[in-house]
């Protein structure tokens, strides 16, 4: 998922359900009034954990896509020991 597929995300939601989300900023917005310094920490932590998810996601993805441009390439593997199936249900 994108940046801004995640700010669409928000956004649609926020027009869906218009009270839960001043609710959600209310509670924020506090947080931030009360603590500055605890609510700057926490949202430094949700960002970075946001760029780990981000990194893990991309290279998963680009992992699979190999895998499956491998599985492609490769011979079947009744090709390589010679299986036949039929004798098999014997």
């Amino acid at each position: 998922m994108d940046g801004p597929e995640i700010v669409a995300t928000v956004v649609s939601y926020a027009k869906a359900y218009p009270l839960a989300a001043l609710a959600a900023a209310g509670i924020i917005l506090f947080f931030f009034y009360r603590r500055p310094a605890l609510s700057f920490f926490v949202l430094f932590i949700i960002v970075l954990l946001a760029g780990a998810y981000y990194v893990i996601i991309s290279m998963s993805s680009s992992a699979v896509s190999e895998k499956g441009r491998l599985l492609k390439k490769s011979t079947p593997l009744q090709e390589i020991i010679r299986i036949d199936p039929a004798r098999m249900l014997r």
